[in-house]
């Protein structure tokens, strides 16, 4: 699934948490989640649930 413009996810494999830009808006979630691929697909579902 193609990003929205200005749409970005980030996992911090520190803290194993992600956080999210999207439609403006700049969410922290903080996990952890076990991975790269988890992380992504929690913040592509928070994403949706706005609309996505």
């Amino acid at each position: 699934m193609a990003y929205e413009r200005d749409m970005a996810i980030v996992f911090d494999s520190v803290t194993k948490a992600v956080i999210v830009s999207f439609r403006g808006a700049t969410v922290y979630l903080p996990g952890p989640y076990a991975d790269r691929k988890e992380a992504v697909l929690i913040a592509e579902a928070h994403c949706r649930r706005l609309g996505w």
